[in-house]
């Protein structure tokens, strides 16, 4: 099974990539215009060698957590297939989807890199939403991109993103014991 996390990660890595250059060659794109999906590029691309930068900064010796880092690397498949595919544009609230699995799976993430109980894993991927919910209000409106749909989108967003956090760490816990 191992060979098949592998796989699934260079896989997701090839999305990404792909994804994000498809952004940067059409920008006009009604799939990417007004989303900076190009400037996000320049965050995600680093953000996405975060499991294996913490392994490497703390040392972990071991087997290398390739499905923890395939969860990881989910997060980012998931928003930019959303925008690949127009699904953010075609429904409404498709955006709930990849909050409430961004942050489900944050927490997951956050609990096994750091070896952190539940509850505190949940705050750690609570307060990333935020910020990101944050940014994605002001890049609206301080350079006129179109992220939030309004206040009702930000609320659901989160609460979408509360409900992934605790569904997340439930089945954590299910699985890990």
């Amino acid at each position: 099974m191992r060979w098949l996390g592998w796989l699934t990660n260079l896989t997701l890595r090839a999305f990404i990539g792909f994804v994000l250059a498809d952004a940067l060659r059409r920008p006009d794109d009604p799939r990417y215009a007004g989303k900076g999906i190009g400037t996000r590029g320049l965050v995600m691309l680093p953000a996405s060698l975060l499991v294996p930068s913490v392994r490497h900064l703390r040392r972990v010796r071991g087997r290398y957590p390739v499905w923890t880092d395939d969860l990881y690397l989910s997060i980012f498949a998931l928003d930019l297939a959303g925008n690949f595919l127009g699904l953010y544009d075609r429904y409404t609230h498709f955006d709930a989807i990849p909050h409430l699995h961004g942050t489900g799976a944050a927490t997951w993430v956050v609990a096994e890199l750091f070896e952190l109980p539940a509850l505190s894993a949940v705050g750690v991927a609570q307060l990333t939403h935020i910020c990101l919910e944050a940014q994605e209000y002001y890049s609206d409106v301080l350079f006129g991109l179109h992220n939030v749909r309004g206040t009702w989108d930000t609320v659901d967003d989160l609460l979408a993103g509360a409900v992934g956090s605790a569904a997340y760490a439930g089945l954590r816990r299910r699985i890990r014991g």
